[in-house]
């Protein structure tokens, strides 16, 4: 809707930068003085009009037509198709397969199903996966759920995750970023400058976590 909006207006201005540009222009050529006849508005107005839509239309044709259409399914291949519903089909026969749960939640997580992964992950936790990977995965998916809100599984989901893989930077990450948003943004800073000094990561690898930690400094400084 946002996006429709955005083109209203920019059409809106458009036709009023036009017509306060070119009404004297042509005037001039016609040598037409003010007040102007009808049929040189029209002309103003009909030139403006296929310039506004001329611009959206090739926009969309170059630029990124994805703002001017709603979102669209992921395209699932048929492999992909038939190995998700290999799976779903044992599962459905076994239930308590942790493993089986713990394949096919990445998966979901792959082809934009944020609430099947988040319940694969949960089952895959439950029934005895309950490692950093499927935690992580969890966490993720409820934040995408909660369109990025973290709360109460968020802050479990993550925790958990780093305890488990202390040394992972991901888990770390989000961890942090948990810790920041649930306004505990001095431990958040402190567990990041104690990853850092203990690891041996390179610049790159460490990036992310760094601008954790500017964010932080820009939040104390305000």
């Amino acid at each position: 809707m946002m996006q429709f909006i955005f083109w209203i207006f920019i059409c809106i201005l458009t036709l009023s930068a036009f017509a306060f540009l070119s009404i004297p222009l042509i005037s001039t050529i016609t040598k037409v003085e003010p007040p102007y006849p009808l049929k040189v508005k029209l002309l103003v107005m009909f030139l403006a009009t296929g310039l506004a839509g001329g611009s959206i239309g090739l926009y969309a044709f170059i630029g990124s037509p994805t703002l001017l259409v709603a979102p669209q399914e992921p395209v699932i291949d048929s492999k992909l198709s038939a190995m998700i519903d290999e799976i779903e089909n044992h599962l459905a026969k076994k239930p308590q397969d942790a493993e089986g749960w713990q394949v096919i939640a990445p998966t979901y997580w792959r082809i934009n199903k944020p609430k099947k992964a988040f319940n694969a992950y949960a089952n895959a936790i439950k029934y005895g996966k309950s490692n950093s990977k499927n935690w992580l995965g969890l966490g993720k998916a409820d934040l995408m759920l909660n369109n990025g809100s973290f709360g109460p599984m968020s802050k479990v989901s993550f925790t958990k995750a780093h305890e488990k893989s202390p040394d992972n930077i991901e888990a770390m990450y989000f961890y942090a970023l948990m810790l920041h948003n649930m306004q505990n943004s001095d431990e958040a800073e402190q567990k990041l400058l104690e990853f850092i000094a203990s690891h041996d990561y390179s610049n790159e690898q460490i990036e992310p976590l760094k601008r954790i930690l500017n964010g932080l400094k820009v939040v104390e400084g305000q």
